[in-house]
């Protein structure tokens, strides 16, 4: 019986997964800021407040774990469907991680709780998307990410389809591009590193030795990939 095209899918799929950690640079690097974060997720679980406790921590404490158990599920749903061959659909997940980060940057900065506790209620600035990405439209990376979670004809023809004679024929099965899919792992790891250093100061007491030596890691692996891009040439 011939195979049908599910099961083509699913065969190439599970070997994709299969071969990520040894295909895709910064696989190992994504999967140790995820594991440097359980300890820190378990360290900042509170129950009560003492007396002397500034207003609003109930709030900022709040905002910060529901970002950083966010920004987790997150990346990981990015990890997956980049190391499944479908990079150009993650990057819908990437941009979400980039407001998460930014929702948890601002929490961390306002020791005053106000933006977590607009962030909680969804009122001012902390309700908008812009508030969490500054003004990024001159950025391609961003635009990249835009154009797909908003379904743009150009960004998805750019990524998933190329030209034939004039024919437009779409790349509809999963695969793998080790550069482009390093870059976007990396992203992924970055932004979670920015939630989990807003949560290590909204709860300064955690011990952030393993963490600072994995975002080490994160923040020195930049320069090679934009080498690996600008020699990439695509097949």
């Amino acid at each position: 019986m011939a195979e049908s095209l599910h099961e083509r899918y699913d065969r190439d799929e599970r070997r994709l997964l299969d071969t990520a950690g040894t295909e895709i640079p910064t696989d190992d690097l994504l999967d140790a800021v995820i594991d440097v974060a359980s300890p820190i997720i378990a360290a900042s679980a509170w129950e009560s407040l003492p007396d002397d406790a500034p207003p609003r921590t109930t709030e900022r404490y709040t905002a910060a774990g529901a970002l950083t158990a966010m920004a987790l599920r997150t990346a990981r749903t990015t990890a997956l469907t980049v190391r499944a061959g479908y990079v150009a659909e993650a990057l819908a997940d990437v941009r979400r991680l980039f407001e998460i980060a930014g929702h948890a940057q601002s929490v961390a900065e306002d020791a005053s709780g106000q933006y977590a506790a607009n962030w909680l209620g969804r009122h001012g600035r902390a309700a908008r998307p812009r508030a969490a990405f500054g003004e990024p439209d001159s950025d391609p990376m961003w635009k990249l990410m835009s154009g797909q979670s908003h379904a743009q004809f150009d960004v998805y023809a750019s990524m998933s389809a190329t030209f034939d004679g004039g024919r437009l024929v779409h790349q509809v099965g999963p695969q793998r591009d080790p550069p482009w899919d390093s870059v976007w792992l990396w992203y992924a790891g970055r932004q979670l590193v920015r939630v989990l250093a807003g949560l290590l100061k909204v709860h300064p007491y955690i011990d952030q030795t393993d963490f600072l030596a994995v975002a080490g890691r994160v923040v020195a692996a930049e320069e090679g990939l934009v080498t690996a891009i600008a020699n990439h040439r695509p097949s």
